[in-house]
Formats: structure tokens, sequence, C-alpha cells
């Protein structure tokens, strides 16, 4: 054999030992040649377990559409992990640990609750995971905007502001007196800051009932707002909660106009029955009465997945429309399926089209995924809540108060 053979040979055989030594590339976490895993952590037994159940059929629905209707996405199936927080920070510390650690979930999908979020809002920055999205009221949520947190639900704080406006611009009421009954934890609190901020600009004061997580009797708030003789009055908290200040107003003879956010657009508000009718909520999405196209497409997606029950759940696109965006998103990427790219993707997108579900957008510095509401009317002799105003922003706009 000739020196230029045996160094032809001694070549293949460096390139060929080379390529055996090189490390494999490493597998992104929770992404497999066949399956990408997804976390979520729901209140299944706490307060607000009943929110916890519509956000697992969602999510249920989800999986069914991508993996069947689909045919999965590049070839791997989605499958979602759900652990049990309660609505408790310190049990949201642990199913976020598990969902990480144990788990090793790729991403976290669908979470909800602004004092949960918060709890974790360091540990998702140290395990630079992408958390999308989260349906929370929180201003902590999207301000300072995080490179892997998403936000996309109602701010509170914009909302409060948004009652004091309308109060004042569309029902043009000479000095009203302005009054917030809220949970007195993260999404409460944002609330009042709204209020808060809504009075320095029009020069009213305020007062203040805030209750326990968790608590029924709400005489003691109803009796200091009314003893304050407000005439207008914020919620923040559960819709449950909700009909049942409604129901106390009513048996001490208060009656004042309520606004209710957009968790009270649910149908256990109606659990008040008449008392319900011709009050005020705020809300991000877009309405089943509508039947815009985005709605039907749920209802023939989450009947085919054993998800009817969902459909009457008003708050369904809140879950459902992030989860159109993550599907996306993944089909953009490809194969090669990875958290940072994942991340890119979803804040590249410009007006992503949701058929008429809510609007949704992202970028860079930008984790504030909605930015404008419709006040919306209760009738409840219907059970439904019907539009009063287009899309707007409070007028103290995010980002300039």
């Amino acid at each position: 054999m000739n020196v230029i053979a045996r160094s032809g040979l001694l070549i293949v055989a460096l390139v060929v030992l080379l390529v055996l030594s090189a490390p494999a590339a490493k597998a992104e976490v929770g992404v497999t040649d066949d399956k990408i895993l997804f976390g979520s952590f729901q209140d299944m037994s706490g307060p607000g377990a009943y929110l916890g159940k519509m956000c697992s059929l969602v999510l249920a629905a989800w999986k069914r559409w991508v993996n069947e209707d689909l045919g999965g996405i590049h070839g791997r199936k989605v499958d979602v992990v759900i652990e049990d927080n309660k609505y408790d920070p310190v049990l949201t510390k642990t199913a976020f640990t598990k969902l990480v650690d144990q788990h090793k979930v790729f991403a976290l999908t669908a979470v909800y609750g602004s004092t949960p979020c918060q709890a974790i809002i360091e540990d998702i920055d140290k395990a630079k995971i992408p958390v999308f999205a989260t349906a929370a009221t929180t201003q902590t949520m999207f301000d300072p905007p995080r490179r892997y947190l998403f936000h996309y639900a109602c701010s509170d704080q914009d909302n409060s502001i948004m009652m004091v406006d309308y109060i004042i611009n569309d029902l043009k009421t000479k000095d009203p007196k302005i009054g917030i009954c809220y949970q007195d934890d993260e999404w409460g609190k944002d609330a009042l800051s709204g209020v808060e901020l809504a009075g320095k600009k029009y020069g009213l004061a305020h007062t203040a009932a805030p209750y326990k997580r968790g608590e029924k009797n709400l005489n003691p708030q109803v009796m200091k707002l009314k003893a304050a003789g407000v005439t207008h009055c914020f919620f923040a908290g559960y819709a449950p909660v909700y009909a049942a200040l409604l129901t106390e107003a009513n048996k001490v003879g208060w009656k004042p106009i309520f606004f209710g956010d957009y968790v009270t657009v649910d149908p256990k508000t109606f659990m008040a029955g008449d008392l319900a009718n011709g009050h005020f909520h705020f809300f991000n999405l877009g309405l089943r009465s509508e039947g815009v196209p985005g709605w039907k497409k749920m209802e023939e997606i989450f009947t085919k997945g054993g998800a009817t029950e969902a459909l009457d759940w008003p708050l369904a696109p809140l879950m459902w429309t992030p989860l159109l965006m993550l599907t996306k998103a993944m089909q953009d990427i490809g194969k090669d399926l990875t958290r940072e790219k994942l991340i890119d993707t979803l804040q590249s997108y410009k007006d992503f089209d949701t058929a008429g579900l809510g609007k949704i957008e992202f970028g860079p510095n930008l984790r504030k995924g909605s930015h404008v509401y419709r006040v919306l009317q209760c009738d409840a002799a219907k059970k439904e809540f019907k539009p009063l105003t287009d899309w707007r922003e409070p007028s103290l706009v995010w980002g300039k108060r």
C-alpha cells in the first residue's frame, strides 16, 4: 500500500474516531423523539377548584386535538402533567419543583392564580423554563417583563381604573362614592392599586373592604361599604363570592352599582339570581354568544374531546387562546424544538389571529399579552353577559402611569 493510500485511511480512521468520541447532542428537557411533555398546576381541591376542573378539561381537549386531529407536532405527541396546588403559594412552589425536577417538563402552560404565580416568579427565572401563559391579575406577572414568563389575562389594575373611567365618562355620575371589596392577597391588592391610581386622577376617595381567601361571611365588608355610602363598588375575587356579596348587600338594603372583574364573568355569578342583573364586568375575551369563528372551532374541538362542560365557561378562551399560539409556535420551529427557540418564536408574532377569541400579542420586551378590554353587562334572566362597549384601554395606560 502506498503512502498516499495509507494517509487516506488514517484520515478516515481519525474522522470516524472523532465522530464516535464526540458527545451526543444534548436533547432539550421534556422533549424526546416521540413526545413533548408539558406541566401545569391547578387548584383541584381548594377555593377555586371549579376553575381547576375547567382548565383541566381545556388541556385535555388540546392534547386530543394536537395528537389526533393534527397528528402531533413534527412526529411528537404532546402530554400534560397536572399538579394540584389548592391555590396555595407554598404548595405551588412544591408543585413547580416537582414538575421541573421530577417530571422534567419542557414548559408550563395554562397556569393561573395571582398569589400562586407570584410565589414562583424567581423560581421560573432560575429554572429558565417557559411559562406560557399565566392567567393572573397582577402587574408583577409582566412588569418588569421576564424572558420566561408570559401573561394573558385581564389586569385588575387596568380594570379598576376602567371602572372609575366608566363611572365618570360613560355613566356621567356626579360625586360617586367609590368602594372596593377584594380578596386580601396579590390578586385583590392589584385591583386596589388601580382604584387608588384612578382616585388620584379624578380626585376621588374610596373605601376598601378586604376579605380573606375562603371567607364566606361578607357581612362586615358590606356593612363597612354601606356605612361609607358607597354608590359604585368594584369586586375582585371568585364568582361564588361575588354572588355572596350581592346576596348580603340585598339583605341589608345596600344597592350600589357593582363592577366585577373578569373572573366574575362566570355562570356561578348567577347563583345570586336577579340580584346579578344590570351590573358591569370587564373582559378581554370573545363571547360564545357572538358566534365568532374561534368559538365555533372550540365547540367542535371540545365536543370531540369530551370537554363540552367547558363550553359553558366564558373564560375558556383564556386558556385556549395561548394554547393555539403555543401550537403554532411549535409547528413553526420544526423538529429542533428548544425552550429558547420557543420563546423567540412566541414573541415574534404580531396580531396573532384568534378568530375572535380575544387579542393576544407579545414582544421581546413585552409579556403583557392583553391590553384592551370591553365592558359587559349582566343579563340575569338570560344568564349571559353582553358587551356594552368596543375594545378600550384604561385612561391611565400601562407603562405611563
